[in-house]
């Protein structure tokens, strides 16, 4: 009786918590309607599914990438096409874009079978690359450099946009985390631990390594997908590796497997983009450096640093623990 007690006091308090912050970013339009503001947050949502789907790729299964940017431009891209030369609107296009980046996924996929830690991860960085380079090559239909522009908005009303990217980046984060406390989370997890033990106990590792590209693909996707349309235009600046270090720290900030904490990490880092807007040139040098101080002073960030303390767990590493302390 008394472990019962103490998991149903554990699943109340991770669902108080992440249903009165919930709460709160829906009602933040009641008490400020600034432009400004709502602009930052929802960039603040559409990083958070962004960092979301790189962890379930790194840090859920374990396959380091540099290249996340590439799920997300190309989904990007995609949606812009079909909005702007078949007329699609954007409530069919985003979808549609993360469709794409789960067959762009599922082409990375196949060298990553190949090529395994640091290898794979340094090679993806070339990906975002090849794709940009291609875009370059075709400027009547891509754009070039300049990009394509002229998309339809997702509304013309700000606090719409809004909520609109609060309920996508909500929805994404619950699927992504029944994923990851799923069985298929827990196989993942094998993989990213020991996986020749895994394929020794029988599980089929390339396919769930596709599996695992596939998601994080479409999360991607249709992260990019709805930053096209919110901009209204899309250029081959998003295939630059700053964007792909979004991502990586953004979810790094929140704590790298736990999935909930890439959106903490993506509020934090919009925050502090907003606030180094001054020093435009010494960005990315600082955000390298924020990168660096987090791997070093808190490698398991800040979700998992406060549930410790207050001993509250969300599930993805207790799964582990049941399944250890049962063998």
């Amino acid at each position: 009786m008394e472990a019962i007690s103490k998991s149903q006091k554990e699943r109340l308090s991770k669902r108080t918590i992440a249903l009165a912050l919930s709460v709160l970013l829906l009602l933040i339009p009641i008490f400020s309607r600034d432009y400004y503001i709502l602009t930052v947050l929802i960039f603040a949502n559409i990083y958070a599914i962004f960092g979301a789907s790189w962890d379930i790729l790194a840090g859920v299964t374990g396959i380091f990438s540099f290249g996340q940017a590439l799920f997300f431009g190309a989904a990007a891209y995609m949606s812009a096409a079909l909005n702007l030369f078949l007329g699609i609107p954007p409530l069919l296009t985003i979808p549609l874009g993360g469709i794409f980046g789960v067959a762009v996924g599922l082409a990375v996929a196949i060298p990553s079978l190949r090529l395994k830690g640091p290898y794979f991860a340094i090679t993806s960085l070339i990906f975002p690359g090849i794709l940009a380079g291609i875009i370059y090559m075709y400027p009547s239909i891509t754009g070039g450099e300049a990009g394509i522009y002229g998309l339809a908005s997702i509304s013309n009303d700000i606090v719409i946009t809004y909520y609109a990217s609060l309920i996508l980046m909500l929805a994404s984060i619950f699927i992504l985390l029944r994923i990851a406390n799923s069985n298929m989370g827990l196989i993942f997890r094998s993989i990213r631990d020991d996986e020749a033990t895994a394929e020794a106990t029988g599980i089929n590792t390339t396919k769930y390594k596709f599996i695992s590209f596939a998601v994080s693909g479409f999360f991607a996707g249709i992260a990019g997908g709805f930053q096209a349309h919110f901009l209204m235009s899309i250029s081959p600046y998003v295939f630059n590796t700053f964007y792909s270090f979004q991502a990586i720290l953004g979810a790094s900030l929140g704590g790298v497997g736990t999935i909930f904490g890439s959106v903490a990490g993506a509020y934090l880092l919009s925050f502090l983009n907003e606030s180094l807007r001054g020093f435009v040139q010494f960005r990315v040098l600082i955000l390298a450096i924020v990168m660096i101080l987090v791997f070093r002073y808190l490698p398991e960030g800040i979700i998992r640093r406060i549930t410790r303390h207050y001993k509250i767990r969300f599930g993805l590493w207790s799964g582990l623990k049941k399944l250890r302390r049962k063998s």
